[in-house]
């Protein structure tokens, strides 16, 4: 193990690894397997899943909204876009983007949501309003693309796939019978006691920690999907899976030795994205998809300056 290493950084998405010395946000979930003690395994399944599916969304802020209220205060918005959708993967078949659904939104802080006119080219937005600032119109933007991967991910677990969501479950219901697996690729703050912790890096490509509660409604392990070079540091390529505790902790164990066991074959490589090995290669095709979905943001902009101007003539 490196006592140095290197890993690109990408500002729009931040480094993998952030926890830095302890913190209050520090916890230490109890590992609910191997009798508490942290052990390393090496996950064996009998075949391939049935089905496979990643779930993952995209958004976009697109332009800034302002609005003047009776009282003379201006009133800050954005106008957005979300997309959601899956790669399907079955068997020997090729890889399928499928189930794809997309949505735009004009979000004012404040008052009552401003109704966009519609514009030509299929230009639409819905309108809705939050009580607070800008931050809370981004965190209504990105709950509705979150809102709809949970939807698609529910969706195609009880028909049997097994679904890696890309993200936490914070958006999946955990009344699932069918475990839908949470794909974390970002580590905030430390979740174990020390002294298994600092034993996380001794992972290999395809080994998983102990079954650990994240939370009372979650169980979470450790993955490496993938190794980024000599160079890199200990914690590259390491992923939390997390399952829904409701499951039980068998059926818990046993989705995510499958998802343990098939999603490093879907590793990224250095030379395909910087966020290799951990953003998967079905993610980042299904990210340019998304993008697509989202539209020009030159062209987004442009129907709003216009149905700005169309409200503005419309209103007294």
């Amino acid at each position: 193990m490196n006592k140095f290493g290197v890993e690109p950084f990408d500002v729009g998405y931040g480094a993998a690894f952030e926890a830095g010395l302890k913190t209050p946000q520090d916890v230490e979930c109890e590992i609910v397997e191997d009798g508490g003690e942290f052990t390393v395994h090496d996950p064996i399944v009998t075949g391939p899943p049935d089905g496979l599916a990643f779930v993952d969304g995209s958004m976009a802020s697109e332009a800034r909204l302002t609005r003047l209220e009776d009282d003379g205060t201006v009133s800050p918005g954005l106008v957005g876009s979300w997309a959601a959708g899956a790669v399907l993967a079955h068997g020997p078949d090729p890889l399928k983007i499928d189930h794809v659904t997309s949505g735009r939104v004009a979000i004012i802080c404040g008052g009552d949501p401003i109704d966009l006119p519609d514009q030509p080219a299929g230009w639409t937005w819905a309108g809705e309003a939050v009580h607070g600032d800008m931050d809370d119109a981004r965190h209504r933007l990105a709950r509705l693309m979150r809102n709809a991967e949970g939807v698609l991910a529910e969706k195609l677990a009880s028909n049997g796939w097994l679904t890696v969501l890309d993200g936490t479950l914070s958006q999946v219901r955990r009344s699932q019978t069918t475990p839908v697996i949470g794909y974390v690729k970002t580590h905030h703050r430390r979740m174990l006691a020390q002294d298994a912790w600092v034993r996380v890096p001794e992972l290999a490509t395809g080994q998983r920690s102990s079954i650990f509660a994240v939370n009372p409604e979650t169980y979470g392990c450790y993955l490496r999907v993938g190794n980024t070079g000599p160079w890199a540091s200990p914690w590259a390529g390491i992923v939390r899976l997390e399952v829904p505790a409701q499951v039980g902790e068998g059926e818990g164990q046993k989705a995510l030795d499958q998802a343990a066991a098939w999603i490093p074959r879907y590793a990224s490589a250095p030379h395909r994205d910087p966020r290799a090995p951990v953003n998967l290669t079905p993610i980042i095709g299904l990210e340019r998809v998304l993008r697509r979905r989202n539209g020009n943001p030159a062209l987004a902009l442009r129907a709003v300056r216009a149905a700005i101007l169309q409200l503005n003539d419309q209103t007294p």
